[in-house]
């Protein structure tokens, strides 16, 4: 396979992760179909619409056009065919991907919650913070979120192992 292939594989994962952040947004789009604001916040709209949309419209267009986008990427000389690679190091490259991913959205998402449990702690203005249930909650996700990520980082190997025998 040539690099072009291989970055048309990362292409449509990053697709897939486009449209799971879509998912996600989505949420927000609802709560401002059915109450007219979001989290007790009003927006516009047209924001929230967008920014919904635009993911999940990329996502199509990457899932769609992988190899155009890598063709756009990746320079014609330098798309030299490279040593073939097993498929274990491949699943295993692929799951430190995610690993990775994950990872990043965990120490994000850490900082946020940090950031407002400390806020909720020491009184910055005259309004009141207030972390309820679902924020916990939300907070001992991110927990987990960490410990699945670490897994993925630091079991790979066996993670990788572990799928081609199920497939098998």
């Amino acid at each position: 396979m040539k690099p072009t292939h291989y970055f048309a594989i990362l292409v449509r994962l990053f697709a897939i992760v486009l449209a799971i952040y879509a998912v996600r947004q989505s949420a927000f789009l609802i709560e401002m179909l059915r109450d007219g604001d979001v989290q007790g916040y009003e927006l516009s709209f047209t924001f929230t619409l967008v920014s919904t949309l635009c993911p999940l419209i990329a996502s199509a267009l990457l899932w769609f056009f992988p190899m155009t986008v890598s063709r756009i990427v990746i320079r014609p000389e330098l798309d030299q065919a490279f040593e073939p690679i097993g498929v274990k190091d491949l699943l295993t490259v692929l799951v430190l991907a995610i690993g990775v991913y994950v990872f990043y959205l965990t120490v994000s998402d850490a900082v946020y919650w940090i950031t407002l449990w400390q806020m909720s702690q020491d009184s910055y203005s005259d309004a009141a913070l207030y972390l309820g249930n679902d924020s916990k909650a939300a907070m001992l996700t991110t927990v987990i979120e960490l410990f699945i990520s670490l897994g993925l980082l630091l079991r790979a190997r066996t993670i990788s192992d572990l799928i081609l025998k199920l497939t098998r």
